[in-house]
C-alpha cells in the first residue's frame, strides 16, 4: 500500500464506530489510515466503511492514480529466519542538546533517541545504544512481516539518574524498564544500561543483563501492535527476543536454546505446568495487568507460557514453517477482530488438542509440559 499525506476526517465504519484519522493509503479494495489520537496505522476494507466514506473515497481516487502501485506480497512459502543480525551500516551517536542549566541532555542513534537527567559521555551512549539498535534491526528481520517504523522519525527513551526518578515518572516498582504505550516511549534507570556513577563521570558496566531491555524495546518498536493483539502475542514476542543470544551487538537467531532458556527463566529442572491454553489466549491486556497487583508469584509462569506457545506457532505448528501464525497476523491487518483471527490459528483444533500437540513437540526439546494446575 502506498504511503503518502492524506486528507484528514472522521471515519465512519458500518457499525457506527468513529476514529479522527489521516488518510495515508488507498488501493481499489482498502485504505490505510493513521489515528490522530496516537499515530497508530490501521489497514481497513472499503467495504466496511459507511456509505458516506466509500462515496468520499470514489471523489478522491483520481488523486491517487499516479501512484505507483504496491509490491505485492510474496506467496508465503514459510518464515524465513536470519540466522544473525546485527547494527545497522550507519550506527552512530550524536549529541542533540547538553544544556546543564535545565538538566537535558539528549543524544541520538538512527532509530533512537536518549532523553537523559544527567550528562553522558557519548562512547557511553555509543555502547548502551547498541542494544536499542540491534533489537530494532531484528525485528525488521523478524518474518511475521509487522514493519516496525519509529513515529517522527526516533523511538524515545527517557534514563534516570536514580531509580527515585524512575519510580516518580511512572517506572513499575521492582522493574528495570517500563514501556508506556500512551507516550510510546521507555523508561529506564541508567543502572539497567548498565551505566554507573564513577568519580571521573559515568561508566558502562558491560556486564550488565541486558534481557528486561529488549524486553521492553521489542513492545516499543511494535507498538502499532499492542492493541490489536493479546498479550500471549506481545509478551510472548518480548520473551522470544530475550531468548536470542546477544553476542557483540549481534542477535544469534542461529544459537537459541530452547531448553536451557526455559529452564534458565522458570527455575524448573524438568516440567513446567503451562497456564491453560483456553485461558492464556482469551487474557485481555487488563487481565494481564492485574497478574502484578494479585498474582505476581505466579507471573513468571504467564511469561514462560507466552513464550512457548509463541515458540510453538512459529517453529513446530503443522510443517514448522508457520504457516497459522502468518496467517492469524494478516488477517488482524486486514481489520478483523482478535477472536475471529484466532480461529485461523488454531485451525479446528481444541484447545486441549493444541495442548497435546505442544507437549508431545517440546518433549522432543527436553521439556515436559503439564497442563495447568
Amino acid at each position: 500500500m502506498s504511503v503518502l499525506q492524506g486528507e484528514v476526517r472522521t471515519w465512519t465504519d458500518q457499525s457506527g464506530r468513529t476514529v479522527d484519522a489521516e488518510l495515508i493509503g488507498f488501493q481499489s479494495e482498502e485504505i490505510q489510515i493513521r489515528r490522530l489520537e496516537d499515530g497508530q496505522v490501521f489497514t481497513l476494507p472499503i467495504k466496511r466503511l459507511s456509505s458516506e466514506d466509500q462515496e468520499y473515497l470514489e471523489t478522491v481516487s483520481d488523486d491517487w492514480l499516479d501512484v505507483p502501485p504496491p509490491e505485492p506480497r510474496k506467496p508465503f512459502t514459510g518464515l524465513e529466519w536470519p540466522r544473525r543480525v546485527g547494527l545497522p551500516d550507519n550506527y552512530d551517536v550524536i549529541v542533540i542538546r547538553e544544556d546543564n542549566q535545565r538538566k537535558e541532555y539528549i543524544y541520538r542513534t538512527p532509530n533512537f533517541e536518549f532523553r537523559s537527567d544527567v550528562k553522558l559521555a557519548r562512547k557511553v551512549v555509543r555502547e548502551f545504544g547498541k542494544i536499542f539498535e540491534a533489537t530494532y534491526a531484528a525485528m525488521k528481520a523478524f518474518p511475521l512481516e509487522w514493519n516496525p517504523e519509529p513515529v517522527g522519525g526516533h523511538y524515545v527513551t527517557r534514563l534516570f539518574e536514580t531509580t527515585e526518578d524512575y519510580y516518580k515518572a511512572g517506572g513499575i516498582i521492582n522493574s528495570g524498564g517500563t514501556y508506556r504505550p500512551s507516550k510510546r516511549e521507555i523508561l529506564t534507570p541508567l543502572t539497567s544500561l548498565g551505566v554507573e556513577k564513577s568519580s571521573s563521570g559515568y561508566t558502562l558496566d558491560r556486564s550488565q543483563d541486558s534481557a528486561t531491555l529488549i524486553h521492553e524495546i521489542t513492545h516499543q518498536v511494535h507498538h502499532d501492535w499492542l492493541a490489536q493483539l493479546r498479550p500471549w502475542l506481545t509478551e510472548g514476542m518480548a520473551v522470544y527476543m530475550e531468548s536470542v543470544p546477544l553476542e557483540r551487538s549481534v542477535f544469534r537467531f542461529d544459537k537459541r536454546d530452547v531448553e536451557e532458556f526455559v529452564f534458565r527463566r522458570s527455575y524448573v529442572k524438568e516440567s513446567f505446568h503451562l497456564v491453560p491454553l483456553e485461558k492464556l489466549m482469551a487474557m485481555t491486556l487488563q487481565e494481564w495487568n492485574q497478574n502484578f497487583v494479585s498474582n505476581q508469584g505466579d507471573l513468571g509462569r504467564y511469561y514462560i507460557s507466552a513464550f512457548l506457545l509463541v515458540n510453538y506457532f512459529l517453529h513446530h505448528d503443522g510443517e514448522g514453517k508457520g504457516r497459522r501464525i502468518y496467517k492469524y497476523c494478516r488477517e488482524i491487518e486486514s481489520g478483523i477482530s482478535e477472536s475471529e483471527a484466532r480461529k485461523f490459528l488454531l485451525g479446528g483444533r481444541s484447545y486441549e488438542a493444541l495442548f497435546k500437540e505442544m507437549k508431545a513437540a517440546y518433549k522432543r526439546e527436553g521439556i515436559e509440559l503439564i497442563n495447568g494446575y
